[in-house]
This record gives C-alpha cells, sequence and structure tokens, in this order.
C-alpha cells in the first residue's frame, strides 16, 4: 500500500495493508530480509529524517504504529481516531542561535 525508503537509502520498507505487516527490503539485492506484524491494514508510512523511527497508519485498528527501525520492533501504538489512511513527517525543526 505504501513505501518508503531510509534517508541512507540502504533499506526500503513497504506496508502491505491486509496483510497487516511491513517488509523490510535490503535495497543493495532486493531481498526482503524482515517482516513485521503492525496493526490491522497499515496504508500510510514514512520515517523520520534521522532513520530512526517509522510510523505506519494503520485503518480498520484506528491507530498508529511506531517502529524501531533498528532494532524492526513495534515500540508504540497511538490512538488517532477513524481509519488512518497516512503519515507525513516534517523535517525536523531548526534550532535557534
Amino acid at each position: 500500500m505504501g513505501v518508503v525508503v531510509s534517508p541512507d537509502g540502504r533499506r526500503v520498507y513497504v506496508a502491505n495493508g491486509r496483510g497487516g505487516t511491513v517488509s523490510v527490503i535490503d535495497a543493495a539485492t532486493n531481498v526482503v530480509t524482515n517482516t513485521l506484524a503492525v496493526g490491522q491494514r497499515p496504508w500510510g508510512i514514512d520515517i523520520t529524517p534521522d532513520g530512526s523511527k517509522l510510523y505506519t497508519a494503520n485503518g480498520p485498528s484506528n491507530d498508529v504504529s511506531v517502529i524501531d527501525a533498528a532494532k524492526l520492533q513495534v515500540i508504540k501504538k497511538i490512538p488517532v481516531g477513524k481509519i488512518p489512511w497516512g503519515v507525513a513527517i516534517g523535517p525536523a525543526p531548526e534550532t535557534t542561535r
């Protein structure tokens, strides 16, 4: 349903919709290296600018999963209302000096 590439270009993450999972693909070999259960029907997916966390919008379960990208584990589920379908992460805010 959704695809995002890690900032370093080494991994591709695919939200598998009805499968309830995210597949992790090694971009150099095109091999699936891991599959994570994240929630009901993950549609949207995004990654933080530093590549440390992934977020998936899980439609029917009305939540967003937070995934530690280094450990490849769901670390939190955030209730968000009815049928979320997308996730968007902006750039980190700049600090003032």
